[in-house]
């Protein structure tokens, strides 16, 4: 598949992808999931093989513990972001979960991310921009930690830890790195409330156009 089937935009007249790249939008539309996308996620999980599922999980985990995972998602603390392609299908998914301070700690508020993409979709950059969705809420959202915990072997990821200017280190085959998030500002508000309403217009056409489709081949 190619990446140029999910490209900004599906809607010409809307916003071209110049436009896009003078406001500093991802130029693929990034679309906020909520508890309706569950099914979505999990369909998403299960496909990945069991290579990538030891990469994104740190074990290959089996359909039993990755539905168990995807019921757990708590989309009120948590902010869940996926890349979709035609027909409703997700391409690709970051999570930005929130982690529990112990009570009474003044250590920063944290969270974690954890990214899986759909293996003919690398190397197109999607997991940059995915994670670069996150950070931006993230720090609309008062974190201030940003962690990754992977496999040394898990070179996608780490390249993308680099790339975010995150301290990367390492300790019995496994990888933490870090980030300390600049506070919010009004153009970070902006930037996001942005990207977000255009990523689900975008959404919301391609829907309706694959109904379409859908419709003129039964026809």
């Amino acid at each position: 598949m190619s990446s140029e089937s999910i490209e900004w935009f599906d809607i010409p007249s809307v916003l071209g992808r110049r436009a896009a790249s003078v406001l500093g939008l991802s130029k693929v539309p990034i679309v906020e999931l909520d508890d309706s996308h569950r099914p979505l996620i999990l369909a998403h999980l299960l496909a990945l093989g069991e290579t990538d599922r030891r990469l994104r999980f740190s074990y290959a985990l089996g359909d039993a513990a990755i539905a168990k995972y995807t019921a757990s998602i708590d989309f009120e603390r948590d902010s869940v972001f996926g890349i979709f392609g035609r027909d409703d299908v997700l391409l690709g998914v970051v999570h930005l979960a929130a982690l529990n301070a112990p009570e009474g700690s003044k250590a920063p508020k944290g969270a974690e991310l954890g990214l899986s993409l759909n293996e003919q979709m690398r190397g197109h950059g999607l997991g940059t921009l995915l994670f670069q969705r996150a950070l931006r809420r993230a720090r609309n959202e008062g974190i201030e930690m940003l962690f990754i915990y992977t496999l040394m072997d898990n070179e996608a990821m780490l390249r993308i830890a680099h790339k975010l200017n995150m301290r990367v280190s390492t300790a019995d085959g496994q990888c933490e790195a870090h980030l300390r998030v600049e506070p919010a500002s009004t153009g970070s508000m902006v930037r996001e409330f942005v990207d977000e309403h255009l990523a689900g217009i975008d959404h919301l056409f391609k829907g309706s156009l694959n109904q379409v489709r859908r419709w003129a081949e039964e026809l």
